[in-house]
């Protein structure tokens, strides 16, 4: 039995859109850290269940900008 793992996407948000709390990529675990410029730079990135734990689905992490993250399992 296989379970598909979570996608991750990061979509450049304008920072006078956010409205909750914003969370530094230096805040970020390891792990997160690691696949967040691949979602950054592409269409999604599928991420391992330790790693979508570390994140909320559309919290806010501020890298080379504002991205609002989205976790689709």
């Amino acid at each position: 039995m296989s379970t598909l793992n979570p996608k991750l996407r990061a979509t450049e948000t304008p920072p006078t859109t956010v409205e909750e709390a914003v969370r530094d990529y230096d805040e970020l675990h390891d792990r997160a850290q690691a696949v967040l410029p691949d979602a950054v730079d592409g269409d999604g990135v599928t991420i391992p269940e330790d790693v979508a734990d570390d994140l909320s689905d559309g919290e806010v992490v501020r890298f080379t900008g504002y991205y609002r993250l989205d976790i689709a399992q």
